[in-house]
């Protein structure tokens, strides 16, 4: 084989020196050269950038120009591959070491060269250009394999465990900087508890290459990073080092153990758990879980490539069925209650969800289906249902059902319903005396009678209580009469149990439609009243709801609603009546009485808006709305310079039964800064009898303010002398029913110097109301009353007309 031929260039300002190498090396017998000649440094920069030599020969000096600097380019453009070897005429060890230094690879003198020492010197420079070339090109391979590995790589020492080297996919997975990862070593990237594990498999290992198994690293931020590792043993600066290659499966193995919980959720759920193929024909079930099996009955390779439709059995008309064929058709999600049959043939209902299962072009492969068990939830719903809907004690309906079938008999234009509202009376006092247990076989008793007399329970509910609603459909007004006499004949017949008995009477209530109302609500709450008036006629009544109740219920509804807002629309007002002392004449205090202004009703009395307040529940806030104009009031008056008298104010039942009283009564006055002697309170015997220790300490309380206390309207109550002695009184008031008959009246005279006497005898002031005459006054007078108010002396007016009726000095 013919030996290549090596290209040579000499770079050299005398041609001369040129031709005598070249004769050198054609004479000599080894080897073939290829001799070629540029005169300037800057033809010999040209040529090495070209590359078409294989070893440059250069001399020291080229005329004006240094052949180092050749060297140094050469170097300096990373082409130390392409061999420069100097030449100059003198040997020198000074030029011998820059050319070394700069990267000569070799240094003749001009005089010293023979052919075999130039071919050799050549065929040297060469082979060592071929070997850093090989070497370079390990390096590029090294750099491919180590930096550019799109995988984890890094070496570390196997004695220390340092890591020496780590490449940018380190880097990125590790979160790391390299300069960071160079100063760790391996036991650094993982848990502190697997060293031992990690020192225990190195000694085992040795130099074994391979792969290593799969180890949790950590990352910087501490999360989890698990690594399937490769390795091997490397050489590097001559100490034994291994290089690592590691693959992350951190989300390969999540997704496995994501899997195997899906798996394990599965085969453990309480739900049954069904998967059908999409894609072949019918949709075979290809997996059941164990629960499943357990809710049909069925095993699962009686199931597995069947449709599950065997588990509607012969029971296909059913509506949802549609809905879920329409949703396998349409894959898309449903859900729906289907009656279903276990394998031994027994009903349970399924509330099954289906869902579809796509692959990653969309397609729908599977569906995936859960049943879950109703049958139980069904049952309780049901018991439920009826115990909402129907009463415990009796077993009737409750009332909204009867409401829900008023309704729908008021819908039909022209029919007549009545509604009857009845009421046991005096009920309580079986509960109180023979106990709830009696009491509710009583009410069973009751109802079953009543619906005798209906015609069965679907026209008759309970209420509440003792309380029952009745309908009575299509009957004109003189049979609906017999029906609420025949309920109550049915109600009146004794009530015999072991070794007890009762008797009771109801009182009815009844108002029809269209005449006394078009809805259910209606018709409830004027029957109610109609019920009402019956007990006040003395029970064991049927009254029919009247024209009177009429305006009642429309006065309540009406001024009810106004009332509530007249405060904040300033619509009340205080109008006060003077009090006068019986023997001089002179004012001794004013009674304030509320009036009630509306923009749309007028002047309303308070004989007709009080009674409501009070059936609403509103005196509480009227009594402060009161209490807090009065001092008011007290203290304009008192900044006029007007003293010696007082302002009374009326509590009504309810507003003296609130805990928090005393502190809005001590806070009105301080808010106003009127003493306690000026306030006066009047109150009912009535508010008096309710809870009587408290309302002796509340008394005390206000007592305690400075304030003076009266009982008014007195001798019309139900109370009794003896509790008289038990409240802290300043003063009774006899009442006008009293007055208005005196002097003619022989026993209102009496009961008057009666109540005059008595209220002495308890150290109280007496004041008399309702004097309308001069004899009444002077009667009053002459019988010992202390004080007197009436029409006599002055109407209630506003605070700006009875200044005038102040004392005077």
């Amino acid at each position: 084989m013919t030996e290549k031929s090596l290209r040579v260039l000499v770079v050299d300002d005398d041609e001369e020196d040129y031709l005598i190498l070249r004769d050198l090396l054609a004479d000599y017998p080894q080897g073939r050269f290829e001799m070629s000649w540029v005169g300037t440094l800057a033809e010999g920069a040209e040529a090495l950038r070209a590359g078409l030599h294989e070893v440059y020969l250069v001399d020291y000096q080229l005329g004006p120009d240094n052949g180092m600097e050749l060297v140094r380019q050469a170097v300096a453009e990373q082409s130390a591959h392409r061999p420069v070897i100097m030449l100059t005429g003198h040997g020198s060890p000074d030029v011998d070491r820059e050319a070394l230094a700069a990267g000569a690879s070799d240094y003749l003198v001009k005089g010293n060269i023979d052919a075999e020492k130039l071919a050799r010197a050549l065929r040297y420079a060469a082979e060592r250009a071929r070997q850093m070339q090989q070497i370079e090109d390990g390096k590029r391979r090294y750099r491919l394999l180590f930096e550019l590995n799109p995988f984890p790589t890094w070496v570390y020492d196997a004695r220390t465990l340092r890591i020496v080297a780590a490449n940018d996919a380190m880097v990125d997975s590790y979160g790391y900087s390299r300069e960071e990862l160079q100063s760790m070593s391996v036991l650094d990237i993982r848990d502190p508890a697997e060293a031992g594990r990690l020192e225990a498999f190195l000694a085992d290992w040795g130099d074994r290459s391979g792969n290593a198994g799969v180890w949790r690293h950590r990352r910087k931020d501490g999360s989890p990073l698990w690594m399937d590792i490769n390795t091997h043993s490397v050489e590097i600066d001559g100490e034994r080092c291994r290089m690592v290659i590691g693959h992350d499966i951190t989300a390969h193995r999540a997704a496995q153990e994501k899997l195997l919980l899906l798996e394990r959720a599965v085969e453990s759920s309480m739900n049954g758990i069904i998967i059908a193929d999409a894609q072949a024909p019918d949709m075979p079930v290809i997996y059941v879980n164990p629960a499943f099996e357990e809710l049909t009955g069925y095993p699962g390779d009686e199931v597995l490539g069947r449709n599950c439709r065997f588990l509607q059995g012969e029971d296909t008309n059913q509506p949802e069925l549609e809905i879920l064929r329409r949703s396998l058709r349409e894959a898309s999600d449903c859900n729906v209650i289907l009656r279903n049959y276990q394998r031994g043939g027994d009903l349970f209902w399924n509330h099954l969800f289906i869902s579809p299962v796509r692959d990653e072009s969309g397609t729908v492969t599977h569906f995936v289906g859960i049943q879950n068990d109703l049958t139980e939830r069904r049952q309780v719903e049901a018991e439920l249902a009826y115990a909402a809907n129907h009463d415990p004690v009796t077993g009737l309906p409750r009332y909204p059902i009867l409401e829900t079938a008023l309704a729908g008999l008021l819908h039909d234009e022209g029919t007549v319903v009545s509604l009857l509202f009845i009421d046991l009376d005096r009920f309580h006092t079986v509960n109180e005396t023979m106990g709830h247990v009696i009491g509710d076989e009583a009410l069973r008793i009751v109802a079953n009678r009543m619906c005798g007399v209906l015609g069965g329970p679907g026209y008759l509910s309970r209420f509440a209580g003792d309380e029952f609603v009745a309908l009575v459909p299509g009957l004109p007004r003189q049979e609906v009469l017999d029906v609420a006499r025949r309920l109550r004949e049915a109600v009146a017949q004794p009530i015999e149990g072991d070794g007890w008995s009762l008797f009771l009477t109801a009182s009815i209530g009844i108002a029809r439609s269209p005449e006394h109302g078009d809805s259910g609500t209606d018709l409830l709450r004027r029957a109610e009243a109609a019920m009402t008036r019956a007990k006040r006629m003395g029970r064991d009544e049927a009254c029919e709801f009247s024209a009177v109740q009429m305006q009642e219920l429309e006065d309540r509804l009406v001024l009810g609603a106004r009332l509530r807002e007249a405060a904040g629309r300033g619509e009340l007002q205080l109008h006060y009546q003077p009090q006068l002392d019986a023997r001089t004449r002179r004012i001794t205090g004013f009674e304030a009485l509320l009036r009630w202004n509306s923009p749309e009703l007028g002047s309303v009395p308070p004989g007709r808006f009080i009674p409501i307040a009070e059936s609403l529940g509103l005196m509480p806030e009227l009594g402060l709305w009161v209490l807090d104009e009065a001092c008011r009031q007290l203290r304009a008056w008192r900044d006029q310079g007007r003293e010696g008298f007082t302002v009374a104010v009326n509590f009504s039942a309810h507003q003296l039964q609130r805990p928090d009283v005393v502190q809005r009564v001590q806070e009105a006055l301080g808010k106003h800064g009127v003493p306690g002697s000026m306030l006066e309170i009047e109150l009912t015997e009535s508010s008096l009898m309710e809870n009587v220790e408290r309302i002796q300490a509340r008394l005390a309380e206000l007592k305690a303010l400075g304030i003076s206390l009266s009982l008014d309207d007195f001798g019309t109550g139900y109370s009794s002398l003896a509790y008289l002695k038990q409240f802290s009184l300043d003063k009774l008031k006899i009442d006008r029913s009293f007055v208005t008959n005196l002097p003619g009246d022989g026993a209102d005279a009496a009961i008057a110097r009666t109540i005059v006497a008595v209220g002495h005898e308890l150290k109280m002031v007496v004041a008399a109301e309702g004097v309308e005459s001069a004899e009444q006054a002077d009667f009053l007078r002459e019988m010992g009353c202390d004080e007197l108010q009436g029409y006599h002396f002055g109407r209630p007016a506003p605070a700006a007309e009875v200044e005038a009726r102040f004392p005077r000095d």
